[in-house]
């Protein structure tokens, strides 16, 4: 008990499933030194029994008067957290026994961190487990994948409490609110996911709304921009349009001739930026980008740019591992 305070913070809106799965796997930690800040969002369902059902002091269970809302629920259970170390879970996910024991010793040992995440599996809603998801496990590659996107699975993040309360998750990106709280750490510290794995994250068959789809994409949209201005790199309007279309997948943007010339071009403006900005790993942005243009160009129909484009000649021998990669997969 004489090791740092952490707070785990969960927020739950009507969550019965497989909320006391999440909870206990918290109280199980080898680590003990905690506090659990649960906040319950105005649930209808049986959460809230369900919580005060556990017999255990180091929960603190605060509800709100109704419905507020992920993104301002989240800065709730900031506010009541009060340990040296903030340690997220969501409803729905699991933490392996070692997670806070790993996390914190990293964070005590290397002060120029600001936050860490970790290795983590997917499993579906029975528990079944489906893959193994590995990202950056360095700050040079971890800052740099975060130019284009999140690279952090949010319930397998500690950061320092005094940074985490005082930057806080900003209400106007909401449904990625993670990432641009990511970015933000990214640009006064460094970040790293311990290559250790740590967390069961639950993946849903829910789909995604196509009104929810485009309000996302108005969100990423903004923070690609800012991205963009904080590189200093000059660009046009059409080119923020053909840029975040391109990481958002969007084939359909794409089906036009003209637009995967347009994309090409500006595929070639953005990696050379990052390749002479020492700050950046110049191979990871390569990759991502190249991987991206292969999946465009076979599903909006472009088959032929798959093999001429001037992309190609930056990295040939790895643009073909990826194209051939991709084959075998599908092109997904």
């Amino acid at each position: 008990m004489n090791r740092p305070l952490v707070s785990v913070v969960m927020c739950v809106y009507n969550a019965e499933k497989y909320l006391q799965e999440a909870i206990e796997s918290i109280l199980r930690q080898t680590y003990r030194n905690l506090e659990f800040i649960i906040v319950n969002d105005g649930s209808t369902d049986s959460t809230r029994d369900i919580i005060l059902g556990l017999n255990d002091p180091r929960i603190r269970y605060f509800e709100n008067p109704e419905n507020w809302g992920i993104v301002r629920t989240r800065n709730q259970t900031l506010k009541h957290a009060k340990g040296k170390y903030i340690s997220v879970i969501d409803s729905d996910d699991i933490s392996l026994p070692d997670r806070l024991t790993l996390q914190v010793d990293f964070l005590e040992n290397n002060p120029e961190y600001g936050m860490c995440g970790s290795y983590f599996q997917t499993i579906d809603g029975s528990g079944k487990r489906l893959k193994d998801v590995i990202f950056p496990a360095n700050d040079r590659d971890a800052r740099t994948f975060l130019m284009i996107h999140n690279c952090f699975c949010h319930s397998t993040v500690t950061m320092r409490g005094d940074m985490a309360r005082e930057l806080q998750y900003q209400t106007m990106y909401d449904v990625a609110e993670d990432y641009e709280l990511w970015y933000r750490v990214s640009r006064i510290s460094k970040i790293i996911n311990i290559p250790h794995f740590t967390t069961y994250y639950r993946v849903h068959g829910s789909n995604i709304s196509i009104s929810k789809r485009e309000h996302m994409f108005l969100i990423v949209d903004s923070i690609n921009r800012r991205i963009l201005d904080d590189l200093q790199m000059p660009y046009t309007e059409e080119e923020l349009r053909v840029h975040s279309n391109s990481l958002h997948y969007d084939e359909k943007f794409f089906q036009d001739e003209a637009k995967m010339d347009e994309l090409e071009k500006w595929y070639l403006k953005f990696h050379l930026a990052i390749e002479n900005n020492p700050v950046f790993s110049e191979d990871i942005i390569y990759k991502a980008l190249a991987e991206k243009w292969i999946v465009l160009c076979y599903n909006a129909g472009h088959k032929k740019k798959l093999l001429f484009n001037q992309l190609i000649r930056i990295h040939p021998l790895v643009y073909f591992k990826i194209l051939y990669r991709k084959i075998r997969k599908n092109l997904t």
